[in-house]
């Protein structure tokens, strides 16, 4: 049977196979994002997020910097030095911003101080949502970029304690959710983290992981 113009026409090249990866990101980045219902997934029990009390917060930015390996996509952590709020904490390069910064010229910026990443490298692809971080009164806006290849990563000492690399895919992995009582201010709470090359990410760098989990997902298909 003769097949009709339409039959015969080859299916778009966006229709025929999935989206790469940054191209799938940069579109995600650009519509309505999961923001705070992905963010508390991963966060500690009772913790809010109130982004009007944030108001006069000092601005932030962090980096997460997604690179090609043999197999899938993998990011960089590092482990902050002894001292100051976040002593030995599990976190994204990043930092305060600096009068006339955008976030991401902030986040390239502290990546390059922290972890000797070049900004050069670095195509960015959007923002996810703002987090505030009442610990510290900081509004911080995580940045997404991607880089050609895994550069050589050099800690700043005096900041960084150890810089290590995980799979973009573990953020997925039920298994590497887990939760366990803390104390806090006299009392315990209940807290998610992410075991991560054996080391445990919990707090606003789980929560901020967590949206860019939530945007990753498959989509399920509409009956």
């Amino acid at each position: 049977m003769a097949r009709t113009a339409a039959q015969s026409r080859p299916a778009p090249v966006e229709a025929s196979r999935p989206l790469d990866l940054p191209t799938r990101l940069r579109v995600r980045l650009a519509a309505p994002l999961p923001g705070p219902r992905a963010q508390l997934a991963m966060a500690p029990d009772g913790r809010v997020i109130d982004l009007a009390a944030a108001r006069d917060y000092r601005r932030a930015a962090v980096l997460v910097a997604l690179f090609p390996a043999p197999v899938g996509w993998r990011f960089p952590l590092m482990v902050r030095a002894a001292g100051g709020v976040h002593s030995r904490q599990v976190a994204l390069p990043g930092g305060v911003r600096e009068p006339g910064e955008s976030p991401e010229a902030t986040a390239l910026r502290e990546a390059a101080e922290e972890v000797g990443l070049d900004p050069a490298a670095v195509e960015l692809l959007g923002r996810l949502t703002p987090l505030p971080i009442p610990a510290s009164a900081m509004l911080v806006t995580p940045v997404v970029g991607v880089l050609k290849t895994e550069p050589a990563w050099r800690a700043q000492p005096r900041e960084v304690a150890e810089v290590f690399t995980v799979p973009l895919a573990a953020l997925h992995d039920p298994a590497l959710r887990r939760r366990e009582r803390r104390v806090f201010d006299g009392g315990e709470v209940l807290v998610p983290h992410y075991a991560l090359g054996g080391h445990k990410v919990w707090g606003a760098t789980a929560m901020m992981l967590a949206e860019l989990a939530a945007l990753l997902k498959p989509r399920t298909a509409a009956p």
